[in-house]
């Protein structure tokens, strides 16, 4: 019987299959889907079917084509071929105002009748629902009295209990509160700014947000010049050829990110001059950037050389040229950096060079910048 059962499922599967994979855990596995067509069952479910053996259990957070679902259980083993799981499409995520727990996927009873003022907003303005979501390590470290934001709404956790593989959340619309979060990255000073090809270094950083170390933050290592060194996911860097590099840390979705830079030098150094500020093509009007600078001789960072700024050359400016360099304006901030600034949407779609120069020694670094609109 089980050999014919087996035959029709792998069948089913070579003609119907789809790979969908755990959240949690990234297992992926084959599975097909049959709709629900119980009229008397108020969720809009779909009934999946997947090889025994694999990865689904009650409450297991699924992906699949860009969507996350919940199986809502997992029907007694009826044959050793398969089982079967009723899935609902999340539609809600936890992002606590502590930062505690971050996008975790949950289905909200009861949320699809509920009234909608906009198609977002959900027009409750007291009562409780029930969230559904996976028992795993985010959802074990919810706690009452937390707050979180979801359907253009205020949610405090009453209550939560773990059943089956489900954590189920009771919430309760709180007062609109908007979370407010202040983002800043810190590097560690690398080991040495001068180096020679064949050398390894670390580029370490500290995470905070509103003045509290966040921990294991989701951030982005890249090099400025592969062919010089190259940086792994960890900050790992591997010093390969002779010029200069400098190292971004990137904290992604938080708009915030910092920079490191090193020379790379084996050949004895001459008495050569540079400038060098971090290259920038663009900048959003009304957003500040910082531009890491300082100057080199022979290769070497040279703190004794100073560097002087100037904006020149506005594109499509025919009068009153001052009023318009006067909405450019920068910071030299006194650490080696120096912040830049558009303000006013006049200047969209306009470019200037930014200057840093050294008039005694008639060295400059100049670059034409393009002034875009983030939105």
């Amino acid at each position: 019987m089980n050999d014919v059962l087996t035959r029709v499922f792998d069948e089913t599967i070579q003609r119907e299959g789809r790979t969908i994979s755990t959240v949690t855990s990234g297992e992926s596995f084959e599975c097909f889907f049959r709709r629900n067509n119980d009229n008397t069952n108020s969720k809009d479910t779909m009934i999946m079917y997947y090889r025994c053996g694999s990865p689904v259990n009650a409450g297991t957070l699924l992906s699949y084509a860009g969507n996350t679902y919940i199986a809502l259980n997992k029907e007694t083993a009826e044959n050793d071929v398969y089982f079967k799981s009723a899935i609902i499409k999340t539609n809600g995520t936890i992002n606590t105002h502590s930062l505690t727990v971050n996008g975790l996927a949950f289905y909200g009873e009861g949320v699809n009748n509920a009234m909608s003022t906009d198609g977002t907003n959900i027009s409750i303005i007291s009562g409780n629902l029930e969230v559904l979501t996976e028992d795993n390590a985010a959802s074990r470290a919810l706690q009452v009295d937390d707050l979180f934001n979801e359907w253009g709404r205020t949610w405090k956790i009453d209550n939560l209990y773990f059943v089956d593989g489900i954590c189920h959340v009771i919430v309760e619309v709180y007062a609109d509160v908007t979370p407010t979060y202040e983002y800043e990255l810190t590097l560690s000073s690398l080991s040495s700014y001068n180096v020679k090809p064949g050398d390894t270094d670390t580029l370490t950083y500290i995470a905070i947000c509103n003045g509290d170390e966040v921990a294991n933050p989701d951030v982005n290592f890249t090099s400025s010049n592969e062919e010089v060194a190259t940086i792994d996911n960890n900050g790992s860097i591997t010093y390969l050829a002779d010029g200069e590099v400098f190292f971004s840390v990137v904290w992604i979705d938080k708009a915030t990110a910092q920079t490191d830079t090193v020379t790379v030098v084996t050949e004895a150094v001459s008495d050569e001059v540079a400038i060098f500020v971090t290259p920038i093509e663009e900048i959003f009007e009304g957003f500040e950037e910082t531009l890491t600078f300082y100057a080199t001789k022979g290769g070497v960072k040279d703190e004794s050389i100073s560097v002087s700024f100037k904006v020149e050359n506005i594109s499509d400016v025919t009068t009153n040229y001052n009023t318009y360099l006067k909405k450019i304006t920068y910071t030299d901030n006194g650490d080696g950096t120096v912040t830049l600034l558009v303000d006013g949407s006049v200047m969209l779609g306009k470019t200037f060079d930014f200057v840093a120069y050294n008039e005694e020694l008639g060295i400059e670094n100049r670059q034409t910048i393009k002034i875009i609109s983030f939105f």
